[in-house]
């Protein structure tokens, strides 16, 4: 496995309120995704992928080396 660069950062927006601006940024395993997009508060499916991101990243952090 590959991993040069994973990172997720989720902010608001410094001007609207009520939106989150997403920045994605994945280089790793031969894919090379580098995005921004911006959600409203009550977007379902950003807000879906906010919890999903917290489980891996506490899954993550609860991880053991042996």
């Amino acid at each position: 496995m590959e991993v040069n660069e994973i990172r997720v950062e989720i902010r608001k927006h410094h001007v609207t309120p009520g939106i989150n601006v997403l920045d994605l940024v994945i280089d790793a395993n031969g894919e090379n995704i580098r995005r921004q997009t911006q959600h409203k508060d009550d977007d379902k499916s950003f807000a879906k992928f906010v919890n999903d991101i917290t489980k891996v990243a506490q899954e993550l952090a609860d991880a053991r080396i042996e």
